[in-house]
């Protein structure tokens, strides 16, 4: 053994132990409010679009079905997105990549409100998409590997709040703005979470420990996707896309057209902004629940809770409201409007369980990558959802498309029981 001068390996491997023991005891909840706010700026400016869509429309002279296409089918980019962050995330470490995608979102929320016309902003919004599905699997991937596994569930649906926290934030902005500024100022105020969360991202945040470990300076950078289709991880892999594009594309049959829904419902143009802000309070709270479900009942059992109550959700938004029975004799129609529209939000909270399972189904040299894929495949869903509900509603409204959208939670909740339960799992 040698002294101190020399290198003792005993103690070497004594010290690294330690360290692991201790890295796994700590809880950097700074890092989950910073890895929340970087996440906003994506988020936000895709619901953003929602209040802006019909202003835009008329400037372009566009139809609704082609607002939305410009708006929202151009986020169809997030494998693209997911495919090469995660393989750069994978390769040259979580905090590089993370920093990048936090200044392209800020970047794409700017520009999309420089645009000329719809050919540019579309082009913005590609970029948009891109950030959201290679940000998105390197912040869950982060938070999975430097969290303790008893608990990642709820650390990771915290930071998985960023989505309705972003839709809030959308709402507020939507309700100063409304009557005073643009629809371009509107998608442009989308850019300051980014500017906020930045500086804080780059001076707060380290690389994870578990990816130096086993990854850099292993030989494991060089690790292919091809690996994500052999052996199980190909079954893990075709499953997650597969719950992952229910799972968006049920939501974002629904989300976008919410304010518009309300319009339809009879309420002002200067209450719905206000109303929609309520009703993403609920999504708040499903969101922050669903790490604690998930950590209590295990990961399978809070996906079907929260697929069913989302089918049953979507049939009572929307029914109850359009019926002249209900509204005259349960007093306040806007009241009963936020309650049905919030227990929809509140039960898309089934997000904040994504990028826990994900991230305990992939090992290391592979997780980013399997995130991404799973991720930024699957969400093509939400990419086509919104157009498909705009042509649904010219033959049914969109109370009976909401209604509609159901049935793909129902298929949903029959697909999670195909997954394997990995509540507890030490990555």
């Amino acid at each position: 053994m040698k002294g101190f001068g020399g290198k003792d390996s005993s103690f070497q491997v004594t010290h690294n132990e330690i360290s692991e023991m201790k890295a796994a005891t700590e809880r950097p909840w700074h890092i989950i409010i910073i890895l929340l706010v970087a996440l906003m700026p994506v988020t936000g400016n895709i619901f953003l679009y929602s209040f802006a869509m019909s202003s835009a429309g008329k400037e372009w002279g566009l139809t609704p079905f082609w607002a939305a296409v410009v708006g929202f089918v151009p986020l169809a980019a997030k494998p693209l997105g997911g495919i090469l962050f995660g393989s750069l995330s994978d390769r040259y470490g979580r905090r590089k990549v993370l920093l990048l995608s936090i200044l392209l979102s800020g970047i794409s929320a700017a520009l999309s409100g420089l645009s000329f016309g719809p050919l540019d902003f579309g082009l913005y919004r590609l970029l948009l998409g891109i950030v959201l599905g290679g940000q998105w699997a390197v912040t869950m991937t982060l938070v999975s590997e430097i969290w303790q596994a008893e608990e990642r569930g709820k650390a990771v649906g915290v930071v998985q709040t960023s989505f309705p926290a972003g839709f809030v934030y959308a709402s507020l902005i939507a309700v100063w703005a409304s009557g005073e500024f643009s629809w371009r100022t509107l998608l442009m105020l989308g850019a300051l979470p980014a500017a906020f969360a930045a500086p804080l991202a780059y001076f707060a945040i380290r690389e994870s420990p578990l990816w130096i470990r086993d990854v850099s300076g292993t030989g494991n950078e060089g690790s292919s996707y091809r690996e994500l289709f052999e052996g199980d991880l190909l079954k893990y892999t075709v499953l997650g896309t597969l719950i992952m594009f229910i799972g968006s594309f049920g939501a974002w049959l629904t989300n976008p057209w919410i304010p518009v829904y309300l319009g339809q419902l009879g309420m002002t143009a200067e209450s719905i902004p206000l109303l929609t802000l309520l009703i993403m309070l609920g999504g708040l709270a499903g969101y922050t629940l669903y790490g604690f479900i998930s950590d209590r009942l295990g990961r399978r059992q809070a996906f079907r809770l929260y697929f069913i109550g989302m089918a049953g959700a979507l049939v009572l938004f929307g029914f109850l409201p359009s019926q002249s029975w209900f509204t005259d004799q349960m007093g306040s129609p806007a009241a009963w409007i936020v309650i049905l529209g919030g227990s929809v939000a509140f039960c898309l909270g089934y997000f904040s369980g994504y990028g826990t399972l994900f991230a305990e189904l992939f090992p290391t040299h592979l997780r980013s990558r399997g995130l991404g894929f799973c991720y930024s495949v699957g969400g093509i869903g939400a990419s086509i959802a919104p157009a498909a509900t705009g042509y649904l509603s010219s033959i049914f409204g969109l109370g009976h498309s909401f209604m509609l959208a159901s049935l793909v939670f129902i298929i949903g909740f029959l697909l999670v029981q195909v997954f394997p339960e990995t509540r507890g799992k030490r990555l």
